[in-house]
């Protein structure tokens, strides 16, 4: 059975930030395809409350803690 996609991520960042992100911005932005040695997040936790993992992020002193407004085709109307 395939493992079902999360609506939420937490990623960590190169130099040791945390954010919180959609799925739906995450693979709009491409982040995914980014391998090797200029890879800057990976996914340190998935789930469909983006509250819990904001909790999680906050328990570090690397959590930054922002709010991107993101405008897409199908949400213009």
């Amino acid at each position: 059975m395939p493992r079902r996609k999360k609506k939420f991520m937490l990623l960590r960042g190169k130099m040791g930030n945390f954010i919180v992100v959609e799925r739906r911005w995450y693979d709009f932005a491409g982040i995914a395809r980014v391998q090797g040695k200029h890879k800057m997040w990976w996914i340190a936790a998935q789930d469909d409350d983006s509250e819990m993992l904001n909790a999680m992020a906050s328990l570090t002193d690397k959590h930054v803690k922002m709010h991107v407004k993101h405008i897409y085709e199908d949400d213009e109307r």
